[in-house]
């Protein structure tokens, strides 16, 4: 096989300074696969944990989301209606973690009895909740949404159970929804080190993970990497069976591994060419160009 780069990387890269697209991989693997009559397997991916808030106070409570989730605009939280809830997502790597600082702002500010209040949502603005916050936002349904959280089972990446239970009061409730199913694969980048005197050998190893996602309104689709020390928070046990694939260290597919029991999908390769980025691939009779 014959490989000419012609620009592999714009004036702002180097050799040492190399930026792969996840779109362009994700466009890959979805065309490889749909040319083979197959769909991307899901992951199971456990639930981040949530403490929800109602608006007890009788008054109308603005604040800025921590995490910028609206995007520098106010969160208004309503004195009375079906929708008078904040939603708080908890800092923590670990479920474990998110629970115990779920806990200690209940206790802190006296969340269970009260609920959202003036002096909690003074405190998001200070920054007196730093480390323990990731998000708050609303307005949400207190009734509904308290009843998404549910007894979970998780298993970690080294198989370890953990248990979380939903706790809730009349001001407050947290733990974790069930856990969804995600379409996310790891990434092999086949990077070659020479030695001083050797021949050079392949890296092993997924160096990378993308997820996949649609917006529910608009049904685009986007992707995100995820290095693989957090993805193994993410999908636990099951970060092992998620799909996997191989790329070169210019980001063309070589190789998709469902691990289903089959053997490998590869693309049979006609040309390769790197002028915008453009490549060709021969699936069966036909040639199909991705562009990133």
């Amino acid at each position: 096989m014959h490989v000419t780069i012609k620009q592999p990387f714009n004036d702002a890269q180097t050799w040492s300074q190399r930026v792969l697209s996840a779109d362009g991989i994700y466009k890959q693997v979805k065309q490889l696969l749909a040319a083979e009559g197959k769909d991307l397997p899901t992951t199971l991916r456990r639930p981040d944990i949530r403490l929800i808030l109602d608006n007890n106070s009788g008054e109308e409570l603005k604040f800025l989301n921590p995490g910028d989730h609206a995007k520098e605009n106010t969160e208004i939280i309503p004195a009375d209606g079906d929708s008078k809830a904040v939603m708080v997502m908890l800092q923590g790597e670990s479920l474990a973690e998110q629970m115990a600082n779920a806990a200690r702002l209940v206790e802190m500010f006296d969340l269970a009895e009260k609920g959202l209040t003036k002096e909690f949502v003074h405190a998001l603005g200070q920054g007196e909740t730093k480390g323990l916050v990731a998000e708050a936002y609303g307005p949400a349904p207190f009734a509904g949404q308290s009843e998404k959280l549910v007894a979970l089972n998780w298993k970690t990446q080294n198989s370890d159970p953990l248990m979380v239970d939903p706790v809730k009061t009349g001001g407050c409730a947290y733990g974790a929804r069930k856990a969804e199913q995600e379409a996310v694969f790891g990434v092999a980048v086949n990077v070659f080190v020479k030695g001083t005197n050797t021949v050079p050998e392949c890296a092993e190893g997924i160096a990378m993970c993308i997820a996949v996602s649609e917006d529910w309104e608009t049904g685009e689709v986007s992707t995100r990497p995820i290095v693989p020390s957090v993805a193994k928070e993410f999908y636990g046990v099951h970060y092992d069976a998620m799909p996997e694939i191989a790329v070169s260290a210019e980001g063309a597919l070589l190789e998709i591994n469902l691990k289903n029991g089959e053997a490998p999908i590869k693309p049979r390769v006609k040309s390769v060419g790197y002028s915008a980025g453009d490549q060709s691939y021969s699936f069966g009779g036909g040639t199909v160009s991705f562009n990133f």
